[in-house]
């Protein structure tokens, strides 16, 4: 399709690919893709390592705290899977494996529309409505990755849908402040607020 290379060649799907290999080569051997990816970094993309940085600096302050919820319904499917996602460490993928029900779920519904609400979700359960940009897109960037580790959906699926949310609700925001490298380059943010 026309609309996937659109995406995987986006500077959203890029910048995914090296803000994952940023957060997994610490937990695990990077994927030899991830690796042809490292030395196109070092080359061409050095912004993109300086906006995963400050990208894993946000997540990392402490932004992302688990609930403990556990949900009852089939309609909490969404509440359950961005509970378990908020749980940080190796064990997640072995939870979600146990729990047959929200396993099928993911592995036959996973849609741009499942992955949407989820990572709105997600970011909602994690920061008021309120925060700045920086965060929310961070927690993008996190949600995708999380979701991209467990190996339930071919890997450019899952970050195809993160560059696509990324795209749709905060391109404006990123172009506003003049592309990622300068959206992320100080520490000052202004106050304006992605709906």
């Amino acid at each position: 399709m026309e609309g996937d290379s659109f995406i995987t060649n986006s500077s959203e799907y890029r910048l995914l690919e090296v803000y994952y290999q940023k957060r997994r080569t610490s937990k695990i051997r990077p994927e030899p893709r991830l690796c042809m990816l490292s030395a196109q970094s070092a080359t061409g993309d050095e912004g993109f390592q300086n906006v995963a940085e400050k990208l894993t600096q946000i997540v990392d302050s402490g932004l992302i705290v688990p609930d403990g919820v556990e949900a009852d319904s089939n309609d909490d499917i969404v509440e359950r899977l961005v509970e378990l996602l908020k749980e940080s460490g190796d064990e997640l993928n072995e939870k979600i494996k146990r729990n047959h029900e929200l396993l099928e779920y993911l592995k036959s519904a996973i849609t741009y529309t499942v992955f949407e609400k989820l990572t709105t979700t997600f970011i909602k359960s994690v920061v008021p409505q309120t925060t700045r940009n920086r965060e929310q897109i961070a927690l993008t960037f996190e949600m995708t990755s999380r979701l991209r580790a467990l190996d339930l959906q071919p890997m450019n699926r899952v970050m195809g849908f993160g560059a696509q949310y990324l795209q749709q609700h905060f391109t404006p925001w990123v172009q506003k402040h003049g592309g990622w490298e300068k959206a992320f380059e100080d520490d000052d943010d202004d106050e304006e607020e992605v709906h």
